[in-house]
């Protein structure tokens, strides 16, 4: 099958996942575009670049590339993409934010009587988009890279007391510091919360707002808090597996939270609020605990982080039940939809 996908929005392709910081749309966008070659289909990926590459059977190309046929067309988050699908093509509009801005009277006529499939994230997802889109509209869950599966993780070594933050700062990091400093960490000895973020993850978008946080964050100077640069996929999935939680707030505006997923994936209890797309990514009381308040989010932290015997439960229950979606069956799914 000829499959072209294209995002307007940064300057990537399948080198950036690998030598640099990456957001969690982009990542997504390279990991489906490489499982689409990885299972045969000649795949054209049209993005900011200023380059003509190939990468893992990828064309990477630049969004002024003039290409005449294929047959599935798939639009990364922008509606006025659809415009250039071929004639005949099957055109997919892959959402990662929530979709409430479909109802914009622009995009309202790209998309209203249109023979054009909707594919989100999940259930909380699918409860943005407008109602008159939904019947046109698929679940199809992000994947998990395949760096994952070859990563060795030990299951009887106790980690030290540490916490690892790898979204981006906006999303309530501020809230977790003053609840890391206050109320977690000082109740327990070489606490450490580990921070990989910054604005280079998202092309320097938003890079005076997330640097003041981040600067914010250093002039407290706390002995339980390292602030870290973000760092590429591979290595950060190295950091994770040395930690002993992810402790994440979440926000209404995340749809996914690729991040949490990756942890859990990779055997780390998580304590999230229940807040946007959260409750599907950790199961309350068996890979972590998902709270609705900020007392009981610091006890749960408390107990993954001196509990032994309730870490290793819910260490090993993430390793059971949250490795069964690789890009590869993400990409299958995708093909699934349009025939």
């Amino acid at each position: 099958m000829n499959i072209v996908m294209l995002d307007q929005d940064s300057s990537y392709d399948g080198d950036s996942l690998r030598n640099k910081p990456l957001g969690g749309t982009e990542s997504s966008f390279v990991s489906l575009a490489e499982a689409f070659a990885d299972l045969g289909h000649n795949v054209t990926a049209l993005t900011k670049i200023d380059k003509v590459k190939t990468i893992e059977g990828v064309k990477w190309k630049p969004l002024d590339f003039n290409f005449k046929n294929c047959d599935l067309y798939i639009a990364n988050r922008a509606p006025e993409l659809l415009s250039k699908a071929p004639v005949g093509s099957k055109k997919i509009l892959w959402l990662h934010n929530p979709g409430n801005y479909l109802n914009k009277l622009r995009n309202l006529k790209r998309l209203l009587f249109k023979n054009i499939i909707v594919v989100c994230c999940g259930d909380y997802h699918l409860s943005t988009i407008p109602f008159w889109l939904r019947s046109r509209t698929i679940k199809i869950p992000l994947g998990l890279p395949n760096e994952i599966f070859k990563l060795k993780i030990e299951t009887n070594i106790i980690p030290d007391p540490i916490s690892i933050y790898s979204s981006n700062p906006e999303r309530g990091l501020i809230w977790l510091v003053k609840l890391w400093n206050d109320k977690i960490a000082v109740n327990i000895p070489g606490a450490k919360l580990r921070l990989f973020a910054g604005h280079e993850t998202y092309g320097g978008r938003k890079k005076d707002k997330i640097s003041n946080i981040l600067d914010s964050i250093r002039k407290l100077n706390s002995s339980y808090i390292e602030v870290n640069k973000p760092i590429t996929k591979n290595d950060l999935f190295k950091k994770i597996i040395l930690s002993r939680v992810m402790l994440y707030k979440g926000d209404e505006g995340e749809t996914f939270c690729l991040s949490v997923a990756e942890a859990q994936a990779l055997g780390v209890p998580a304590v999230v609020k229940s807040i946007g797309s959260l409750p599907e990514r950790v199961k309350h009381n068996v890979t972590g605990f998902v709270v609705n308040n900020d007392e009981d989010f610091v006890k749960a932290a408390i107990s993954v982080l001196t509990d032994d015997k309730l870490w290793k439960k819910m260490k090993n229950n993430s390793l059971k039940m949250q490795r069964d979606n690789s890009w590869n069956k993400v990409a299958k799914k995708f093909i699934s939809s349009i025939v």
